[in-house]
């Protein structure tokens, strides 16, 4: 990154450390991926997904303590949970009566538990892409519904824009 390698941002996202990792990974965006789709939609799914990998990344920059490869989608399937959790939030549906929100909460505890307790897991991706998917689900959650591209398209770029912003911070005030 330090050398102008955005993408790697990205790219580290569709990398995986072995068939567990993988299958891991493949298995959690199944359940929860598909849920998420459908719930929010097709796009804005994918904005969710690849904007909570970057969060991640971009997390994993300030806070990650680099002593060996970051690679996994984990970071973004911690944002899939945190778009749920940030919709819910604006909804006024979070509460811990809500099933679907205990069963969400119960499962974060779970894997930042595992996260803390294997080595070589970066909990500092998952709490960056849980924050990216808190905040675009917080502010997609008016949007849902809408038909207009101008107003679906208002949290993708808000979202983006503060992740370009953090990168433009790291890369010019000397984090790089």
């Amino acid at each position: 990154m330090a050398d102008g390698q955005v993408w790697r941002l990205v790219s580290s996202v569709f990398l995986h450390s072995g068939f567990v990792h993988l299958a891991l990974n493949m298995l959690s965006l199944y359940f929860l991926g598909s849920f998420v789709e459908t719930a929010f939609g097709r796009g804005r799914f994918l904005a969710l997904y690849l904007l909570s990998g970057l969060s991640g990344g971009i997390a994993y920059l300030y806070f990650g303590d680099f002593t060996g490869p970051a690679v996994g989608a984990s970071g973004a399937i911690f944002g899939l949970l945190g778009g749920i959790l940030g919709y819910s939030l604006r909804r006024g549906t979070f509460s811990w009566q809500n099933p679907l929100i205990r069963q969400l909460l119960i499962l974060l505890a779970i894997n930042v538990y595992i996260g803390l307790s294997i080595e070589n897991v970066s909990n500092t991706a998952h709490m960056g892409g849980l924050a990216g998917g808190l905040l675009f689900g917080y502010l997609v959650a008016p949007t849902v519904y809408s038909q207009k591209v101008g107003r679906a398209l208002s949290p993708v770029l808000i979202v983006l824009a503060v992740e370009a912003l953090l990168l433009g911070l790291w890369f010019f005030v000397g984090f790089g």
